[in-house]
C-alpha cells in the first residue's frame, strides 16, 4: 500500500497541468496538491466557481488518502518503519525519542500540526501507530490538520485571485515544461535520501584488515 501510495503521487503529475486550469476542484479532489488547492482558491475569486468551503472540503480526501496507510505500518512494525520512512534523519531521531519519551501524549498534536510542517508527515503518522494512537483519534486529528492548512492556501489563493488564474493558465499552457519541473520535484528528493541511506551504511560498515593497511 505505500508502494501503490507512492505511484499515485507520481501519477498525479501529468493530471496537474492538464486539470489545473480547467477542473482545479477535481484535481484538489485526487491529488490534495498546495498547487492545486491555490489555484481552485483563485478560481474561486475570479470565476465564482465554488465557495472557499467547498474548495477546503474537496481538498481533504487528496490530503488523506493514504495517510492511514502509513499509521497502519506504524502499529504492524513500530520504531523500524518510522526511522526507514524518516531516511535516519537527524528530525526522524527527534521523532523517535519525543515517541518513546511521551507515547500517545505527543503523538496527539504532532499529527495534529504534521499538514503544517514543511517536511513528510509519515514518520509522525508511523510514529502515532507505533505508541498506539487509535486510528479513529489519528484520522480526526489529521482531518482537522489538513483542513487547517487547506485553509491558509486556499486563502491565499483567494487573495492572489487573477495572478493565481494566470499562474495556473501558464502551468497548462506549458504542460510538458510543468510536467518535467513536477518530475523533478518529485523525484530529486527521493534520490537524495536514497544517497544519504548508503552513505550511512557504508559508514556503519565495520573495518577489515585489509582497510586499516
Amino acid at each position: 500500500m505505500i508502494a501503490v501510495s507512492a505511484v499515485y503521487a507520481i501519477a498525479m503529475i501529468p493530471l496537474t497541468p492538464e486539470f489545473i486550469a480547467s477542473r482545479p476542484l477535481l484535481l484538489e479532489l485526487l491529488s490534495g496538491s498546495n498547487t492545486a488547492i491555490v489555484a481552485a482558491g483563485s478560481f474561486a475569486a475570479v470565476h465564482g466557481q465554488a465557495h472557499l468551503l467547498v474548495v477546503v472540503g474537496a481538498a481533504l480526501p487528496g490530503m488523506l488518502r493514504f495517510d492511514w496507510v502509513i499509521w497502519w505500518a506504524g502499529r504492524l512494525w513500530g520504531r523500524r518503519v518510522v526511522e526507514k520512512l524518516g531516511s535516519h534523519s537527524p528530525r526522524t531521531a527527534a521523532v523517535v525519542a519525543a515517541a518513546e519519551r511521551q507515547g500517545t501524549r505527543f503523538a496527539r498534536p504532532a499529527v495534529l500540526l504534521s499538514a503544517l510542517m514543511p517536511v513528510s508527515g509519515a514518520p509522525v503518522y508511523a510514529a502515532a501507530g507505533w505508541v498506539g494512537l487509535p486510528l479513529v483519534t489519528f484520522v480526526i486529528l489529521d482531518a482537522i490538520g489538513c483542513a487547517a492548512w487547506a485553509t491558509v492556501l486556499a486563502i491565499c489563493g483567494y487573495l492572489l485571485g487573477a495572478r493565481g488564474v494566470a499562474a495556473a493558465d501558464l502551468v497548462s499552457r506549458y504542460a510538458f515544461a510543468s510536467i518535467a519541473v513536477l518530475l523533478v520535484l518529485a523525484v530529486v528528493p527521493h534520490l537524495w535520501h536514497a544517497r544519504r541511506s548508503r552513505a550511512a551504511q557504508q559508514g556503519r560498515r565495520p573495518l577489515t584488515p585489509d582497510s586499516t593497511r
